[in-house]
């Protein structure tokens, strides 16, 4: 029973696996069948770039086919215009203790861009965007080699959900291959004996379309990525928790056509699929982009027919045809189209040549209409090509003219670093996941020279909004720039500095020259280092002198401040005595002066007095009146009588009647 058993569960497995394979054949098949009118439609544009488009095999030698391939042109125009720079990378923190590590994930993207040679990728890639409108990445862990992996993907090669409008809302996304059956087997050892070659099917799944090689030895294998909504109980003590079998989706490999399941687990990456689309132009509500064969094609294909037509044209009038009488004794094929022909002709007979017809003038123009009619749909002028514009002479005026001309081109870069964000962010996932030991990375400067830095894995514990700065990617014209950088480095500020360095000059000059400038740059730059620091020490000695210096200088100043207030408090006592002694000597002296004005008016009085009284008892002659009367009162007797009242004067000079006559 437990063989029948064992035989009954591996039938089981059989069975669900050619469950699996049907179920996932049949979405291929619709997958491939909603993508039919793209894929036809994108090899056109193709052959139509290369050239193969318009070379028609089946015209007659005497018709010509020649081929002015304008759509190679413009694209070969804008590609390098679209990564003239490396991106510049970005890394935003979610958490605020991630900002100190910013620097070194932007370090760690860079180092990793320079790793996979992104360069070189994206450069190639860019013909696909714009030639079809589509590019993809696939961004992947390499196990063994211990390294994430961008790799480019064949856009023939991608499937997805009918109803997807971008890889974020597609159900599943497919990713359709033939590998080698040797290859095949290595890598699923358990399979091998299930897996045989068989033959190409599907020729646009091939790299040149070319269904005939090996044969015999290929097998088709579909990559699938899928959103599974599939749930499973757990039972977590008395309760029972449903969760999702697939969180972050389910990842199958499987071959189709030998219905075989190769592998069939969890995605394990985070954000599902691996995949990132890049679009030249983006179309609302369609999964895939539109390029610029799609807008050039049909005036490419009417120019070429009027070019022929031209030509056909300018032969036939360069050499019409003769008219020769049967009679005029010319054999045949002796008339040739050689300069300086001579023709013996029979006399009475013709020979003759036809006068070519002028071509309209319409004609000769059409193909410089056309000619416009390309530069205008795809946005590339000749100022773009280097040709000169008439009436612009200056540097500045053809700068300006480039800038304006590129407006077409910036909307299709920031298209790009958009996608190349979405690549930024995938790639700083796998190093969170599964980067788990520090590493060194290789840090090449701005003068070309290189080192080593380590980086911590710690850095790796926050999460990052990887961006690219908008434009980084878009050329630069560094000659105008060199000049414009010499003008503003000759440009004082108020401050008296100019308004950029000489480092600034330095980044516009050609990098066989700027890498050698900035090494010595750097040099100078030490040594002025070494020559600041050796002035900020001494500064630093002499500001210590200073302060000692000051110190001392305070402290004398206080002392000398201490002997001022105290001989300004002395000299106040001393004004203050100064002023109670004058105060006092001032009293003395007006005492001294009304006791000595008392004294003589006292002594002067009693004078007078004994003289009255002594000329009372004798009588006074007219000649000593005469004498008294020319007498004057002294002042003080005078002042006396006018303060004196009415009354007092009156009662006075009653009883005196003499003071009268001495007055009058």
């Amino acid at each position: 029973m437990s063989k029948g058993g064992s035989i009954l569960s591996y039938q089981d497995r059989e069975s669900e696996e050619l469950k699996l394979v049907n179920q996932w054949n049949l979405k291929f098949k619709e997958a491939m069948i909603h993508k039919a009118p793209w894929t036809k439609r994108w090899l056109t544009y193709i052959d139509a770039y290369k050239g193969d488009y318009f070379k028609n095999k089946n015209l007659p030698d005497y018709k010509s086919n020649v081929v002015s391939n304008y759509i190679f042109s413009t694209i070969e125009t804008i590609r390098p215009i679209m990564l003239d720079t490396d991106p510049t990378f970005q890394s935003i923190p979610r958490q605020p203790e991630g900002m100190e590590f910013s620097n070194d994930c932007n370090e760690a993207l860079r180092y990793e861009w320079d790793r996979e040679q992104m360069r070189s990728k994206l450069y190639r890639e860019l013909v696909n965007v714009l030639v079809i409108g589509n590019a993809v990445f696939f961004i992947s862990w390499d196990a063994q080699k211990k390294e994430v992996q961008c790799i480019p993907v064949n856009p023939f090669c991608i499937f997805v959900d009918p109803l997807a409008t971008c890889f974020e809302d597609a159900e599943y996304v497919i990713y359709a291959k033939y590998m080698n059956v040797v290859l095949l087997r290595r890598m699923f050892k358990d399979k091998a004996d299930k897996l045989h070659g068989s033959q190409i099917n599907y020729s646009e799944l091939v790299s040149g379309n070319d269904k005939n090689s090996n044969l015999k030895n290929q097998v088709l294998v579909l990559d699938i990525w899928t959103k599974d909504y599939e749930v499973e109980e757990q039972i977590n003590g008395d309760e029972k928790i449903t969760k999702s079998k697939y969180p972050n989706g389910r990842h199958i490999i499987l071959c189709p056509e030998i219905g075989v399941v190769l592998s069939d687990t969890a995605s394990p990456y985070e954000d599902g699929h691996p995949f990132v689309l890049f679009k030249d132009y983006d179309i609302p509500g369609v999964f895939w982009g539109e390029g610029e064969v799609a807008q050039l094609l049909s005036p490419q294909i009417y120019l070429n027919e009027i070019n022929n037509c031209i030509i056909d044209t300018a032969k036939a009038t360069a050499n019409m045809p003769w008219i020769v009488d049967k009679n005029a004794g010319i054999p045949f094929g002796k008339i040739t189209a050689r300069p300086g022909l001579i023709i013996r002709k029979n006399p009475g007979s013709e020979v003759r040549r036809e006068p070519a017809p002028q071509m309209p003038m319409y004609v000769t123009q059409q193909p410089e209409v056309i000619k416009s009619d390309i530069h205008y749909i795809s946005g590339i002028h000749e100022s773009l090509r280097g040709d000169g514009v008439t009436g612009v002479y200056t540097a500045q005026g053809i700068l300006a003219l480039q800038e304006a001309g590129q407006v077409r081109i910036r909307l299709k870069v920031k298209l790009m670093e958009e996608s190349l964000a979405k690549v930024g962010q995938k790639w700083y996932r796998r190093m969170k996941k599964y980067w788990k030991d520090d590493k060194w990375l290789l840090i090449t400067k701005a003068d070309g020279s290189y080192d080593m830095k380590k980086f911590v894995t710690t850095t790796l514990n926050y999460d990052y909004d990887i961006k690219i700065t908008a434009g980084s990617t878009m050329p630069v014209n560094r000659s105008a720039m060199l000049d414009l950088m010499i003008r503003l480095a000759q440009t004082p500020m108020p401050d008296g500095m100019p308004i950029v360095d000489r480092e600034a000059v330095v980044q516009y000059l050609p990098e066989e020259v700027k890498s050698s400038m900035l090494r010595r740059m750097k040099g100078q730059n030490q040594n002025l280092a070494q020559l600041q620091q050796a002035v900020q020490q001494m500064g630093k000695q002499m500001q210590q002198f200073m302060q000692q210096s000051e110190q001392r200088d305070n402290e004398q100043m206080n002392l000398i401040q201490e002997l001022m207030t105290a001989v300004e408090g002395l000299n106040k006592q001393i004004i203050q005595l100064q002023d109670k002694h004058d105060k006092i000597e001032n009293e003395r002296i007006q005492m001294e002066k009304e006791n000595k004005l008392r004294d003589e008016s006292y002594n002067k009085g009693f004078t007078d007095a004994e003289r009255m009284y002594s000329r009372e008892e004798q009588p006074i002659s007219i000649k000593e009146m005469e004498g008294v009367a020319d007498q004057r009162l002294p002042e003080e007797i005078l002042t006396g009588l006018e303060n004196m009242s009415d009354d007092e004067l009156s009662l006075l000079l009653m009883e005196n009647p003499e003071i009268q006559e001495i007055l009058r």
